[in-house]
């Protein structure tokens, strides 16, 4: 575990932290280390890192042991790609569940939306899982709808992911070329610029209220939301749902399944597809 230091430690020299903290984090794992080194990382589980950390604040300086959380959290992340479901100071995180409208509910919201540009943006999230600021920065030429995919750029514009769109969203979206005719931005703003987060709300709130739904704590990010269960309960594998959203941890996506209502006899079982009728097929059960 020892070239894991060594690794973690070059990460931190080479980002945004100071010498201090590097010496700091550095330390810190290496007492972790030794507190663990000859248990299988199957049973270093969050719950025991957390029960870890709350050892460490009961025998050491508070603040010591909650430096001591952030560098096993940012180690963890870094090294293992695991997000630890914990606090700094060793508490398990509360998970809030968002908040779902059902496809009834989205209907009513998008057929009391009229501003075609509106509609256009507002089907592009619930159609893809889209976070508002993917969508409003879309340029036209991520685009090809001629193979109905859509091209989704990271932060850094250096690596994207390609998402599919249904067919009844690409012939609405071709019906908004024809009338808005896009040059550069897809959903322009009156100055040429995309439009902001507000006026999405804005504008999504407004529906909201025409649909007579209010009383629904929703917001824009509330179709993403909905188009994760919606997917799920359709039948979508988890790991490519984690692609499709753009998260880093299976973890973030994992919590749709606490609110997805999964109908067992409705998913196509593979054997499905085997003509039995087809040749001989012989089975033995020992």
């Amino acid at each position: 575990m020892t070239h894991l230091i060594e690794r973690f430690t070059e990460y931190m020299k080479s980002g945004r932290y100071n010498s201090q903290t590097v010496v700091a984090y550095r330390n810190a794992i290496f007492v972790f280390y030794n507190a663990v080194r000859d248990m299988p990382q199957s049973k270093i589980t969050d719950e025991f890192i957390g029960n870890y950390l709350k050892e460490l604040t009961e025998k050491k300086d508070k603040n010591e042991a909650i430096q001591a959380g952030k560098a096993l959290k940012l180690f963890y992340e870094v090294i293992f790609n695991r997000k630890l479901g914990i606090k700094s100071t060793g508490e398990a995180k509360e998970q809030k569940l968002p908040d779902i409208l059902t496809k009834e509910e989205i209907k009513k919201i998008l057929y009391a939306v009229t501003n075609i540009k509106h509609k256009a943006v507002l089907l592009l999230i619930y159609n893809t899982g889209l976070r508002i600021s993917e969508a409003i920065h879309l340029k036209v030429n991520d685009l090809d709808l001629n193979k109905g995919v859509i091209k989704i750029w990271n932060k850094g514009h250096k690596d994207y992911r390609e998402l599919s769109l249904a067919p009844n969203i690409i012939d609405y979206i071709k019906r908004y070329y024809v009338k808005e005719k896009p040059d550069d931005i897809l959903f322009p703003g009156e100055k040429g610029t995309p439009y902001s987060s507000r006026n999405v709300q804005l504008f999504f709130q407004s529906a909201l209220k025409k649909a007579g739904l209010s009383d629904k704590n929703a917001t824009v990010h509330t179709l993403r939301h909905s188009y994760a269960v919606h997917a799920l309960e359709a039948g979508m594998d988890i790991h490519l749902l984690q692609y499709i959203l753009g998260h880093k941890f299976l973890q973030t996506t994992a919590i749709y399944n606490q609110l997805a209502n999964i109908d067992l006899t409705k998913l196509r079982n593979p054997i499905q597809d085997i003509n039995l009728n087809e040749g001989e097929l012989n089975f033995s059960l020992y």
